[in-house]
């Protein structure tokens, strides 16, 4: 639309989304079964008006950049280190910007359902006036108030909420910054940077879905409009094990973590707890994250002789690296002897303890195979566990 000019998107993603709470960085939360940051990525990967996209990260989590962006994204031309602030990450991914780009749409990394006419409208603008940004009308009364009290009311009809994409010509940017920098000023958007220099900003209209991801709430209100979209949705994921370890003497009887009085124990490179191990391929299983056999490889000298619940500790802490929680897990151990169920709460209440969850998610049964099998034979245990993961 604009081949006389050249356009990059910055995206800023170098918060570390601390009013998110718990759990990975809101950018590389799942939404639909993607990385927020991808989804952002890809509007402007689609948009025919851009032609680079820059990403601006903590320094630490460049390579996270790199995966959750995958191969999809043609147009990324860098990831560059961003700064303590937002002020300061664009700032710095300013700097890293060739001097061939013309117009630069600066973007929030968690805003991934930015539409592509709200990304025209915005470089149409920037390319006409020189510097411009999304925003909605106030839809709610505002008011001011001090010590509790109500002070003012006002005009809503000239309020608006703004939003980002935020386009501007790179020399006109990057003296606002500069400004800034030198006077210490600190703003909040991009925008008010050129205000306080006198020059104008003009207004283009928002999308009602592109809203930002700042609290839990601010997800599921995410996950309604990838639903509504059409897009694919990894809301719950699920994943079975099943594991099988025989009987040897010499060797402590593990199961679920507690360590069970038998005359014989179950032979394995670690502590052979096929209970834990079968939940641990279930969680994997669910998250795509491989075996346990591949996590943890029996040719490793350092899993030799391992609690299980260490290894499960390790695993959960993987499948909460992909974005995901526990809803609840369910597995059945086949033994003929010893008799089981006099520590299944004590399991419960270990396993659910290396997962950091409540013992309540965690169901456990005792079955024998009434004689039939290696299991009726009592030549060995065997267990199957069924988890259900939810995005987080």
């Amino acid at each position: 639309m604009y081949r006389d000019r050249r356009v990059a998107a910055l995206i800023v993603a170098a918060g570390a989304g601390l009013r998110m709470g718990a759990g990975p960085p809101k950018q590389f939360m799942r939404i639909g079964g993607r990385p927020v940051l991808a989804r952002t990525a890809e509007a402007f990967e689609k948009n025919a008006s851009v032609d680079d996209v820059y990403v601006v990260a903590e320094r630490k989590r460049a390579e996270d950049c790199r995966a959750a962006l995958g191969a999809s994204i043609s147009k990324l031309r860098g990831i560059c280190a961003g700064g303590a602030t937002r002020q300061e990450s664009v700032f710095a991914g300013l700097a890293a910007l060739p001097a061939s780009v013309d117009i630069v749409l600066v973007h929030d990394a968690v805003r991934p359902f930015v539409s592509q006419s709200c990304i025209d409208r915005v470089v149409r603008l920037a390319a006409e006036r020189g510097a411009a940004a999304a925003a909605m009308p106030a839809k709610d009364t505002v008011k001011v108030a001090r010590d509790g009290v109500f002070t003012q009311t006002l005009d809503r009809s000239a309020l608006y909420m703004m939003q980002t994409p935020q386009g501007f010509l790179l020399p006109l940017l990057r003296a606002a910054h500069a400004a800034a920098r030198a006077e210490g000023f600190t703003g909040t958007d991009d925008a008010v940077l050129l205000e306080r220099m006198g020059e104008r900003v003009y207004l283009a209209e928002g999308d009602c879905d592109n809203i930002k991801l700042t609290t839990p709430e601010d997800i599921a209100a995410a996950r309604a409009i990838a639903a509504r979209s059409g897009g694919a949705s990894d809301l719950f994921r699920v994943g079975s094990g099943y594991d099988v370890h025989r009987f040897c003497e010499g060797r402590a009887l593990i199961l679920g973590g507690v360590d069970i009085p038998h005359d014989l124990g179950l032979l394995g490179h670690s502590d052979a707890d096929a209970l834990t191990h079968a939940l641990i391929d279930a969680l994997l299983g669910a998250a795509a994250l491989g075996d346990i056999g591949g996590l943890f490889p029996d040719t490793d000298a350092r899993y030799a002789g391992i609690s299980s619940l260490l290894l499960l500790a390790e695993a959960f802490a993987a499948v909460r690296s992909r974005g995901y929680a526990l809803v609840n897990a369910d597995a059945t151990v086949a033994a003929e002897r010893p008799r089981l169920a006099p520590y299944i709460g004590t399991m419960r209440e270990r396993l659910a303890r290396a997962m950091g969850t409540a013992p309540e998610r965690i169901s456990i049964k005792a079955t024998t195979t009434e004689g039939l099998g290696f299991v009726g034979r009592e030549e060995g245990v065997a267990a199957r566990a069924t988890v259900l993961l939810r995005e987080d």
